[in-house]
């Protein structure tokens, strides 16, 4: 929804309320759309007795409302969600605003760099008037359900990182030599020698044969006599610290315990998010993409909600904080770059898929290549360009309900498949068209393309190139 769509539903509402979310006390105020305030702002409680209030207040301003009410929020933490999931139930107009803006524009009001509840709900409310408000992404259903296991994956994981890093600390101060050996800490061979004789001592007093076995035991015999020799040499050649070891061995049992039950926790996560990720509607789309795997399509969908909701793929681009900004002033012309305001996850989920497009479908793989080798962009440019075409084709396919054609992910795939076919037959044969090409001609290199070239699907070139079909 643009500044013009959002600006013509506020001039349908007779009501605007502005509300300033906290943790246990919300700020309101209720007004027209001609910015008079109908009442003074008020708090109410964060309990079902205040949210009866509040539309209690609303109620009593029916003479003036004609049923016609949109809320504004100032979303704090989490601590909005509860009133947010109230009004919707309820069937009000929710809409949020970024409290950026707010702290933006608060001088605006009245010259004051003040800051207070109650000028911050009659910023909303003002904010909600000019039509600069976000649409509000509540799940419901499977995708509420989604959201959550993903949430709580993506914290599993951020603590297993923590995790993984407070082992390597200990390990670079009593054995630096071991990542010589062991690359990792995820292998079951490394994880047994922590827990049995993670220092150059203890293995020293272990002895070279009894190692040898042990290593074999912890690695199921996958763990060759040549690292084990090595590891051996390694330990007897330490420049470990001596002390403290005993406190530095309990601590590093400790983070491996925890380490081992953040794993199995985040395994026991994984079959209810495959399970929920097949019964919703966009996945049998997607899955066909190749490289694409359960867990993107996860969390792509726990973030965006159905992709029903969008009007475009640009707004998919937006929330994820890959819109292209500009910083443009006189003789000045900056560089184009992302924004980054948008959800993290979206984003980064977004560069993960792209990184497996490029590894496993030839069209992305040649557009990344043509972006690097011939329109000479650094490969992180063309990754991130890469990035924002995934969002649009996994958009196009859900939407649509079209199972992927490679041929038409991307429009320097497209030409070098024009100009490496046979020269005897027209393009006209290699669309697989149900209508003749028609429209004005357009040469590219020594091949005459028309716009309509006759596609299954009646688009034009530039659709077809852009990969919007």
């Amino acid at each position: 929804m643009n500044l013009e769509e959002r600006l013509r539903e506020v001039a349908q509402k007779t009501l605007l309320v502005g509300i300033d979310v906290a943790k246990d006390k919300h700020w309101a105020v209720i007004g027209n759309i001609s910015g008079k305030e109908l009442m003074k702002p008020f708090n109410f409680d964060n309990n079902q007795e205040g949210f009866n209030l509040l539309t209690n207040r609303i109620s009593s301003l029916g003479k003036f409302s004609n049923g016609e009410v949109m809320l504004g929020l100032e979303p704090t933490g989490i601590y909005w969600k509860p009133l947010g999931a109230y009004l919707k139930n309820n069937n009000y107009r929710l809409v949020l605003i970024n409290p950026s803006h707010t702290h933006k524009t608060k001088e605006l009001q009245d010259n004051s760099q003040t800051k207070h509840d109650r000028k911050d709900s009659r910023l909303v409310q003002t904010l909600v008037r000019e039509g600069k408000f976000l649409e509000p992404i509540i799940p419901v259903g499977d995708y509420a359900s989604l959201r959550r296991l993903i949430k709580a994956r993506e914290s599993l994981t951020k603590r297993s990182r923590a995790l993984q890093n407070k082992i390597k600390g200990i390990i670079a101060e009593y054995f630096p030599e071991l990542p010589l050996v062991c690359k990792t800490l995820k292998g079951k061979t490394v994880i047994g020698l922590l827990k049995e004789c993670p220092f150059p001592k203890e293995i020293k007093e272990l002895g070279r044969e009894i190692l040898f076995k042990k290593l074999s035991l912890f690695g199921n015999n996958r763990f060759g006599r040549d690292r084990a020799q090595k590891l051996w040499e390694l330990a007897n050649n330490s420049i470990g610290i001596k002390e403290a070891c005993d406190e530095a061995r309990l601590e590093l049992r400790q983070l491996i315990e925890e380490y081992e039950l953040l794993n199995r926790q985040k395994k026991e996560l994984e079959e209810p998010i495959k399970a929920i990720t097949l019964r919703l509607p966009e996945t049998g789309y997607i899955i066909n993409l190749p490289g694409i795997k359960y867990l993107s399509i996860a969390r792509l969908l726990s973030e965006t909600g159905p992709l029903k909701n969008y009007s475009n793929s640009k707004d998919i681009e937006k929330l994820a904080g890959m819109n292209l900004v500009e910083n443009s002033s006189g003789r000045h012309t900056s560089v184009k770059v992302i924004s980054k305001r948008g959800r993290k996850l979206l984003r980064y989920t977004a560069y993960q898929i792209a990184l497996s497009s490029i590894r496993n479908n030839p069209a992305i793989k040649y557009e990344y290549e043509y972006r690097v080798d011939k329109l000479k962009q650094n490969k992180m440019k063309a990754l991130v360009a890469i990035s924002a075409k995934m969002l649009r084709i996994i958009f196009c396919l859900a939407v649509k309900q079209k199972q992927y054609d490679q041929d038409k992910a991307s429009k320097y795939y497209y030409l070098s498949k024009i100009k490496d076919r046979n020269k005897t037959k027209d393009i006209y044969e290699w669309a697989r068209p149900i209508e003749p090409p028609s429209g004005s001609p357009i040469k590219i290199g020594d091949d005459t393309v028309y716009e309509n070239i006759g596609c299954p699907l009646s688009v034009t070139l530039n659709e077809v190139m852009s990969g919007s079909r």
